[in-house]
């Protein structure tokens, strides 16, 4: 009895040991092709301050586009529910489009702590892991308070959702703001005309922060994804 109880113990043990061993691999693999042949993502950004009461005080929609020149990237499209004047227009968009483009080249795998990754849970046909973010990848924010989530479709071995959320609020900029809400959910779908091998973020994709600054509270939320060659 002991024996076969033994054997029970050892053959659990190495079980176990296999699925941690082959879960952050198929993990590392999604992540590393997922930066392949991806191209930059336009989106349109919703900005509110809001009363403290959580009315709207002011509310502005953008879009960003970087397969644009650097002086049309950012285009402002409403300010308070109404088209927005030439004075709004020169405010905003020039001092936008003014700063340095930035350009995302770094791999997902410099940002993401696999090697903290967790496999959560699984079905026949994605694994799906819980991870954190480097504390490097960011000054003077505790990122170690965001938590990732990714889930890899094993036949393909590609990531086809990702999202975020926060453990508990945190403070930024030495206590003068603070992150209340993080709620990041980005879909993938493949190419409708099959052009490619690569996914796509959906549309439908969202992404949302609520924050306070200053003792005020702002919201921005990121949506109507779509991927696009940089401009060059």
């Amino acid at each position: 009895m002991r024996v076969r109880l033994s054997l029970v113990i050892f053959a659990v043990g190495a079980l176990v040991s296999f699925i941690r061993a082959e879960q952050p691999a198929l993990l590392t693999k999604a992540v590393n092709q997922w930066a392949e042949g991806r191209q930059e993502l336009a989106f349109t950004q919703r900005t509110r301050a809001l009363n403290d009461d959580l009315t709207v005080r002011y509310e502005r929609i953008e879009r960003y586009d970087p397969s644009l020149p650097d002086d049309r990237r950012w285009r402002l499209i409403e300010v308070n529910g109404k088209p927005p004047t030439d004075e709004e227009r020169q405010d905003i968009e020039v001092k936008r489009n003014r700063k340095p483009r930035k350009r995302a080249g770094n791999p997902p795998a410099r940002y993401l702590d696999l090697e903290s990754a967790k496999l959560v849970s699984q079905t026949d046909r994605r694994a799906y892991f819980e991870l954190g973010i480097k504390p490097e990848a960011a000054r003077f924010v505790p990122l170690d308070r965001v938590v990732v989530r990714l889930a890899v479709d094993k036949s393909t071995e590609t990531i086809d959702h990702i999202s975020a959320f926060l453990r508990e609020p945190m403070r930024i900029a030495f206590g003068l703001a603070k992150i209340i809400d993080v709620d990041v959910d980005l879909q993938f779908d493949e190419p409708a005309d099959g052009s490619s091998s690569v996914s796509e973020v959906a549309p439908t994709s969202s992404a949302r922060v609520k924050m306070s600054k200053f003792g005020n509270p702002l919201e921005f939320t990121w949506s109507d994804f779509k991927e696009v060659p940089a401009y060059r």
